[in-house]
């Protein structure tokens, strides 16, 4: 049985890593980066918006999707509560969201790996600096592969967790619809909200656990850049075999950290990205350090 340290050793560790001085530079570099990239979103008019309303405002206007000339608007009515959630888009802002995203996406995505390549120089004590970080939009082969695997852990991973999401935003619509009132609350009104409360946590959790099943391609290219990426996904997918619930239980224990870090839009990452990503990274040192341990122990038994 492979025997690794405690979450919490693993996790004050990382707390020692991370006022590093140079993963202090690291991070401070790329987290400077991505909040003025976002800036540059908001200041443009690309970041996608919606508020809520008084019912009163939008009469008998019904649940659904509105098209008009320069683009559509969502209305969901929330008759039980007296309010509407509007999410107005243009044509012009869809477009101007899709290519900011795109640029920030190409951007960020090597960056971030740079980052985590020197985090992992920090534990080996190899060339560090925060200029090396550019290093990865300099090479064309870095870049390709950094944006793969960012791919699948931004965007697929989004587009699943949607996908898992549907059931609960139609128990959540069924609800709303079928009860218009409290005088109007039955017993089919508690089936459908307490469906959707769980199908969402559900899809929440299984899109978090999804995550974490890719993330170790992200450590693995960084720790090794030379690697194809056939590789990244074998070595990756292999490093937490047979401790994937280990992983998960490490990575749960960061929730509330990256709940605070949306809602703060990634300000807090000032702190829980080094955090979080050195934890992670301890865990996969240690659990190869032990599954090599087992193996020579092996060894030696034969």
């Amino acid at each position: 049985m492979i025997q690794l340290p405690r979450r919490r050793e693993i996790k004050q560790q990382a707390r020692r890593w991370m006022i590093h001085p140079m993963c202090l530079r690291v991070t401070v570099f790329f987290v400077c980066i991505q909040l003025a990239l976002f800036g540059v979103q908001v200041l443009l008019g690309a970041i996608p918006s919606y508020g809520m309303a008084d019912l009163s405002k939008y009469g008998d206007t019904a649940s659904g999707l509105y098209f008009y000339e320069e683009g559509f608007s969502l209305i969901f009515r929330m008759d039980l509560t007296g309010m509407v959630l509007a999410v107005p888009l243009s044509y012009q802002q869809l477009i101007l969201a899709a290519v900011c995203g795109v640029v920030c996406f190409l951007i960020l995505s090597p960056l971030r790996m740079g980052a985590m390549e020197q985090y992992w120089n920090v534990f080996r004590g190899g060339q560090v600096g925060v200029n090396r970080i550019l290093y990865w939009l300099s090479q064309p082969l870095r870049w390709g592969k950094a944006l793969v695997v960012e791919f699948l852990l931004q965007v697929v991973v989004r587009v699943v967790g949607l996908v898992a999401m549907v059931p609960s935003l139609y128990c959540i619509y069924r609800f709303y619809q079928i009860t218009p009132s409290m005088d109007s609350y039955s017993s089919a009104s508690t089936l459908y909200q307490l469906s959707g409360s769980l199908l969402f946590f559900l899809a929440v959790l299984f899109t978090f656990w999804f995550h974490c099943t890719l993330l170790p391609l992200r450590y693995c290219l960084a720790a090794h850049p030379e690697y194809s990426l056939g590789q990244v996904f074998r070595r990756g997918m292999a490093s937490v075999q047979g401790l994937r619930k280990a992983f998960f239980g490490l990575r749960s224990s960061y929730l509330l950290w990256f709940v605070f870090s949306y809602l703060t839009h990634n300000a807090m990452d000032f702190f829980v990205l080094p955090y979080s990503s050195l934890g992670s990274m301890l865990f996969l040192q240690e659990s190869a350090r032990a599954k090599q341990q087992a193996v020579e122990s092996q060894d030696i038994a034969l």
